[in-house]
Order: structure tokens, then C-alpha cells, then sequence
């Protein structure tokens, strides 16, 4: 599931469909883990969810025991995301590929998979989006990326 598709999703009692509220972001830590997630309750008050504590569905976010819902104003996140979204991508020969536009998570363990690649509206538009799996990319700057084809250890 792309990050993106995450936002906006409500979030429902596992017990009785009542939703609680909608997830506005997720914050991912530096070993691409996400570590909690955000959501806008139904009286306007920000709360923090953490993500052992729910089920993300393409629909919905579920969760069972709404004591996990902590309040939450606005606190200092150390999400890696708005960070990394815009890096160049390169391949390991040195040719740009895009830039990242887009995490990809595993629903199942909440993790992030990969990076979605943009080439540009031209090239998204002929060709799509292309999805890089995060074990082959390097960070080789703050803000340049290198995709080993092979992949790293």
C-alpha cells in the first residue's frame, strides 16, 4: 500500500464499526519501520495510534482496544518520510531515474517495502510509476539515492 493511500482512511472499533476518526500521517522511523500513526478523532483533537495496535485494510484502519488511542498536539515527529520524498534515484551506472514520490508499506508487518519512482509527468503518463524494493536501494547521500540492481545485503 502506497503511504499516500493511507491518509484519510477512517479509523474504525474492530468491535463496532464506529468510526473514531481519520488517519492524517504516519510517522516512519529510520529502520523504515512506521512507527505510529496520526489520526484526527471525530472532536477535532489529534491523537497517536501505534501501529502494533492496528490493522490497515485498503478501506479502514481497525482497532480493538481504543485505550492504545493516545492524545497527541502536534508532537515532534522524526518520521523519514517528508525527508526522503523528492530524492533523486539513481541507477548504480549513474543514470537518474526519477524521484522518490511515494513509500510503499507491508500492511502485514508495517514495514516499508520499497519507494515508488517518478520520471516525470511525461514518463509517468507512457510508462507508469516504477516501484523499487527499499533492500536494493543505498542512501548514498541525504538526498540521492543509488538502485542496485543486484541488491544490498
Amino acid at each position: 500500500m502506497k503511504l499516500r493511500n493511507l491518509y484519510k482512511l477512517p479509523l474504525l472499533d474492530g468491535h463496532t464499526a464506529e468510526k473514531l476518526g481519520e488517519i492524517e500521517r504516519a510517522v516512519i522511523g529510520d529502520d523504515f519501520r512506521v512507527l505510529y500513526l496520526v489520526m484526527l478523532s471525530n472532536n477535532d483533537l489529534f491523537c497517536r495510534v501505534s501501529c502494533d495496535d492496528v490493522i490497515i485494510n485498503n478501506d479502514a484502519v481497525l482497532i480493538y482496544d481504543r485505550s492504545s488511542i493516545k492524545s497527541f498536539q502536534d508532537g515532534e515527529e522524526l518520521s523519514i518520510y517528508d525527508a526522503k520524498l523528492g530524492d533523486l534515484v539513481f541507477n548504480d551506472r549513474g543514470k537518474e531515474l526519477g524521484t522518490v514520490s511515494d513509500f510503499i508499506i507491508d500492511r502485514e508487518n508495517k514495514e516499508v517495502w520499497g519507494v515508488e519512482v517518478s520520471g516525470g509527468i511525461m514518463q509517468d503518463l507512457l510508462d507508469g510509476r516504477s516501484e523499487i524494493p527499499i533492500a536494493q536501494l543505498n542512501w548514498a547521500s541525504p538526498e540521492n539515492v543509488i538502485f542496485d540492481h543486484e541488491g544490498n545485503e
